[in-house]
């Protein structure tokens, strides 16, 4: 007979946890972790005999960190030369880094919205081969219409030199799929499901054109969402500053709307009646506006005319109830680093009248379910996996904690201690 081996149990005592719900802190209390989920929180809950004490007193105890759009791309000037000039190969390598320091800074998920090497993270620390990185929902190929967003980037070369499935650039952290009519979009979504996708990421709005341009016709974008839906992926799009192209989205199903830099009240009701999640980026196109990421300066007389509209944009999807998530929209360039993510809480709640505690659940449970894990992950509750971080401090006085490496004194994943300062 084979001996099962006992399901490892550890207890973080005596902290003040914030469960990511947007219920009033418990202070003093204990959550019991059973192999790789929550067995207990509360007050009074029974501590096992042999059960491993991780002493949290004087601590803030929270799940962990979201950020609900990103991209693993391996930057390193952030300059469009770079797509070209640089090796695909150290550009993965320099993913693994910058992967490894989203963890540290106390982001146990992130959803990477587009690019090849979130598929071979995820796949290596699936494989046992790659460690101390987060849980990753990955996109891979994003879809996109010809002239749309995904040639944004390197739209100055051939369009064989831009589609991932002729590119003489297959390296390149982006990789679109260039589709037109609804076969092509039919095929573009089963080929990114082939080739790895957890979901679809499609571009309805931006790219070498106008940012209030529409991409996308209905009948494409609903044949994007039901392929999706054939093999059970959801859809999350790229909607920059066109209601008309938003408002399509959602009623052709999509799950999420990243960006939302220009929003009316007819979307958010739609939204909230189809159960849509905002993602926000705040922080980036902000800086991008005001000239704050000199790598990529061409950008803000592009970006800031549209930085006083997101930032109503948000605070009008605050005001109205509707589920927004956090999202930051990094790549890694020198002026964004990953691992800094953290500072969107702050500017959520420095320009758009969130509350400490709103920028926290829009960081944990929002982005839960923006990752269509809520089930899962995303708050401290008996059931869910014990993704958890333990805070120096009180991120509810000084939201800029969580921005502070220092003041992150544990982070755990899926039950197993992965920081530990």
């Amino acid at each position: 007979m084979v001996e099962q081996k006992k399901t490892e149990v550890k207890v973080i005592k005596g902290g003040t946890v914030i469960d990511g719900t947007g219920a009033k802190p418990i202070q003093g209390a204990s959550v019991v972790i059973e192999g790789s989920k929550i067995g207990a929180v509360g007050r009074d809950v029974a501590i096992p005999e042999a059960a491993q004490i991780i002493d949290a007193v004087g601590k803030t105890v929270m799940p962990g960190l979201i950020d609900s759009h990103l991209h693993f791309w391996g930057h390193n000037t952030g300059q469009q030369i770079e797509w070209v000039a640089r090796p695909a190969e150290i550009r993965l390598i320099k993913s693994i880094s910058d992967a490894k320091n989203v963890l540290a800074s106390g982001f146990t998920t992130v959803k990477d919205c587009g690019g090849r090497n979130a598929v071979f993270l995820r796949n290596a620390a699936a494989e046992g081969i790659l460690t101390g990185i987060p849980r990753i929902v990955a996109a891979g190929h994003p879809v996109s219409q010809t002239f749309g967003h995904g040639e944004m980037m390197v739209n100055f070369l051939p369009t064989d030199c831009v589609d991932a499935r002729t590119s003489r650039l297959m390296g390149s952290p982006l990789s679109t799929l260039l589709c037109d009519g609804v076969d092509e979009c039919i095929k573009a979504v089963r080929y990114t499901v082939r080739e790895g996708a957890d979901f679809i990421k499609c571009f309805v709005t931006g790219g070498p054109g106008p940012l209030s341009g529409v991409q996308f016709s209905k009948s494409e974008m609903e044949a994007i969402v039901q392929t999706a839906a054939q093999y059970g992926k959801f859809v999350t799009t790229h909607c920059e500053a066109s209601p008309v192209a938003m408002k399509q989205a959602i009623l052709g199903g999509t799950k999420t709307i990243d960006h939302a830099m220009v929003t009316d009240d007819e979307c958010i009701e739609l939204a909230m009646e189809r159960g849509v999640i905002f993602v926000s980026t705040l922080e980036t196109l902000r800086a991008l506006g005001y000239g704050e990421h000199p790598e990529v300066a061409h950008a803000a007389a592009r970006f800031k005319p549209y930085v006083g509209p997101m930032i109503e944009s948000y605070k009008r999807i605050r005001k109205a109830g509707a589920v927004l998530a956090v999202g930051t929209d990094c790549t890694g360039r020198p002026s964004f680093k990953q691992g800094t993510n953290a500072i969107e809480l702050e500017a959520l709640v420095k320009y758009c009248d969130f509350t400490p505690m709103d920028a926290i659940v829009a960081a944990t449970k929002n982005g839960a379910a923006a990752c269509f894990m809520g089930d899962k992950t995303g708050t401290i509750e008996a059931g869910k996996l014990a993704d958890i971080i333990v805070v120096d401090g009180n991120p509810l006085a000084d939201i800029r904690i969580l921005q502070n490496p220092d003041k992150i004194k544990m982070v755990m994943l899926d039950g197993e201690i992965e920081v530990n300062r």
